[in-house]
């Protein structure tokens, strides 16, 4: 006997269903309901034609031909006895099809993750990741050592940088996922899964260096760009009291060594921040400072199989730091 999962449409037939399955035999339930199966296949080619904008495409991707293709939409129209297409336009999409194009995307990811979930050990591919240098040893290395142990054929690049960079790597297409860290802003419209904010800190090693009044504040800092760097400054300035930098470095572990031979103080995520230095969120000489946010940046429709298990695996580890 299969299995279905059911999801409930809109359609313009009521007692049309969803389900997923790969029969497209019309079966009855306990209370009599005949409930109609879409076959995956059908629903693959339709939403692979939507994304790549044409027929022939599809069908190169897909490795049938496009008369293939067409008759399987002609199957799909005529499974949920709706139009999915306007007719005469350029792949425009009806209200229904509208509609059965983000159900069918919505399916067709259940149904690979099931499949990669049983089939774990097949799954393989390269992930290109880049993240701010605090989060490299923050929970990067748990988050992947979890990852493959479950996928061991996922071969994840992990590229350090400052978040400015990250972000400017990632819009130019370096990166199939990236971390960065920002400034809160006043809403956030993403997934909650894929941010969290976080409370930043000042951080030193010798209490001399928060206690000063009339003397510059020694800071240590990432270069230009760093969004700790920025933050740091705004809020001295704010107090009006005077500051100097005397140790920049693009190195996470450079950031950390300065600090614990007491060149000075710096800034960090409550999270990053290592259990040998002392930190505060205030102080008499050192002004309270803002929040950070700390999210994951992807393109839904871009990331395959590997890719979205990583995504995964790095929600979890943001949400554990």
């Amino acid at each position: 006997m299969s299995g279905y999962i059911t999801f409930p449409t809109s359609f313009h037939t009521p007692e049309v269903t969803i389900a997923l399955c790969i029969s497209n035999h019309s079966i009855g339930n306990q209370n009599g309901i005949t409930m109609t199966n879409i076959p995956t296949d059908l629903l693959r080619t339709f939403v692979t034609i939507k994304d790549l904008g044409g027929f022939t495409s599809a069908g190169d991707l897909l490795g049938r031909s496009q008369p293939a293709i067409s008759l399987q939409i002609k199957k799909l129209e005529e499974v949920l006895d709706t139009k999915i297409f306007l007719r005469g336009s350029s792949l425009e999409l009806t209200e229904d099809g509208e509609y059965l194009y983000e159900s069918a995307r919505q399916i067709l990811e259940i149904n690979d993750q099931v499949i990669a979930k049983v089939r774990g050990d097949n799954i393989s591919g390269k992930v290109r990741l880049g993240i701010p240098n605090d989060f490299e040893l923050a929970f990067l290395p748990k988050a992947l050592r979890n990852l493959s142990r479950v996928y061991p054929n996922i071969v994840v690049e992990v590229d350090c940088e400052i978040s400015k960079v990250i972000l400017q790597r990632y819009q130019k297409g370096h990166y199939d996922i990236a971390l960065a860290m920002e400034r809160v802003k006043e809403s956030e419209d993403r997934d909650p899964r894929d941010y969290r904010l976080e409370n930043l800190e000042w951080v030193y090693n010798d209490s001399c260096l928060i206690d000063v009044y009339d003397e510059p504040i020694l800071l240590i800092a990432y270069p230009q760009g760093c969004v700790y760097r920025s933050i740091m400054e705004e809020a001295l300035q704010g107090q009006q009291h005077p500051f100097r930098f005397m140790y920049t470095s693009t190195s996470l572990l450079g950031i950390f060594s300065a600090v614990e031979e007491g060149l000075g103080i710096t800034a960090m995520a409550t999270s990053v921040i290592p259990e040998n230095l002392k930190h505060v969120s205030s102080a008499s000489s050192l002004p309270e400072l803002e929040r950070v946010c700390i999210g994951l940046y992807y393109k839904e429709r871009e990331l395959n199989v590997a890719s979205r298990h990583v995504l995964d695996f790095l929600r979890s580890g943001l949400a554990n730091i």
